[in-house]
């Protein structure tokens, strides 16, 4: 049975619940970095090192995500399909892939930075290893695939929930913003980034709450 295929299957009141999980995991492990996302190497590596319980808590809430998001997407792009089939259809695919890829590269960076910091105590050594670790072409792709594919597929299933009136305006309204303040946030602040997650949130909350209503009806 294919992840598509399990989720749809469910009940719908468990994946009306878990609609939100993922989003709401990312706005966590954006609160709980010990760095800012703009940070240089020099900086953000030793503040990884020095806070490796915040550290800790940012990869439980990564496996989270992984293990809720493919689920928050597609039943969000089940409403987003049913208000609007091709616009609805195209962002469930995007952001299924988009998720499937950041889920695919999880935590090993900062891990490895951590790690290899605590062994040589040196920053430049440090980069190294990393930029050795780039040459993997397969986690690189999938964290360069992860932001174009994301953004556009949750911001076409916000435009479909928008005119189809499948959620509240304003939960369609924070969708498609959602990803413009993560985006901005990276370059601001990990509470901004973090901020967008949670807008994301609100939006994946009331296509959880739609589905888990209509389909609770039709399989009563």
């Amino acid at each position: 049975m294919t992840t598509m295929q399990a989720a749809v299957a469910a009940p719908p009141r468990i994946l009306g619940f878990l609609a939100p999980v993922g989003p709401v995991a990312m706005a966590g492990w954006a609160f709980a970095l010990p760095y800012q996302l703009s940070d240089a190497p020099q900086v953000w590596i030793p503040k990884a090192a020095a806070g490796s319980g915040r550290l800790q808590i940012s990869f439980i809430l990564l496996l989270v995500f992984a293990v809720t998001a493919l689920a928050g997407a597609i039943v969000t792009g089940i409403e987003a399909r049913r208000a609007s089939r091709r616009i609805g259809t195209a962002g469930l695919v995007l952001t299924f892939l988009g998720f499937a890829a950041v889920s695919f590269g999880g935590a090993g960076y900062d891990a490895a930075a951590v790690a290899s910091y605590r062994v040589v105590h040196d920053v430049a050594q440090v980069e190294r290893i990393l930029a050795e670790l780039g040459s993997f072409a397969a986690p690189v792709l999938a964290s360069a695939v992860f932001v174009p594919l994301t953004a556009l597929g949750v911001i076409l299933m916000g435009i479909a929930l928008w005119r189809g009136r499948a959620v509240p305006r304003w939960a369609a309204a924070a969708m498609i913003v959602a990803f413009p303040v993560i985006l901005g946030g990276g370059a601001v602040s990990t509470i901004v980034n973090g901020s967008g997650w949670l807008l994301l949130a609100v939006g994946f909350g009331a296509a959880g709450v739609a589905y888990a209503r209509r389909d609770g009806v039709s399989r009563a």
